[in-house]
């Protein structure tokens, strides 16, 4: 149950994010924007941290080539937040930008099974299709404008 909770919160944040990325801030550079709030994450984390000072080993800094894979998931994250907050600034509207991302459980099916050789069931198979056919209506109810 816990981590469905996690889910609607990040989701509520994520889409008030999306909302004002449109509305309040398209017309600024993604750079900037990214910049502007990997500072607030950073200080954020790094305060929290402090503040917990926990003895958890999942709180220890990763070493060696586990590392290095964390440091990757870093750049491939601040890579996909800087085509994300593009996608705003070059004209994207929120419906269109959010359904699109409604692909990425397909896309990480298909890097998992590239992975793992571990095929998708039918109700995973049959949601696959159904994101996909809503990510073509919703981009056509944007054309249709």
């Amino acid at each position: 149950m816990q981590p469905i909770l996690f889910t609607l919160v990040a989701t509520g944040c994520y889409s008030v994010c999306n909302v004002l990325l449109e509305l309040k801030f398209s017309k600024l550079n993604a750079l900037t924007l990214m910049v502007l709030y990997a500072s607030v994450i950073g200080i954020s984390a790094f305060g929290m941290r402090q503040l917990v000072k926990t003895d958890d080993p999942s709180f220890n800094f990763p070493t060696g080539t586990f590392l290095l894979l964390a440091l990757g998931l870093g750049l491939i994250y601040a890579t996909g937040d800087y085509f994300f907050v593009s996608a705003y600034n070059k004209g994207g509207d929120v419906v269109t930008i959010t359904c699109i991302t409604v692909l990425i459980p397909v896309v990480a099916s298909l890097l998992k099974f590239g992975i793992t050789k571990q095929l998708p069931n039918m109700w995973q198979v049959s949601g696959y299709i159904l994101a996909a056919g809503a990510v073509v209506l919703v981009a056509k109810g944007s054309m249709a404008k």
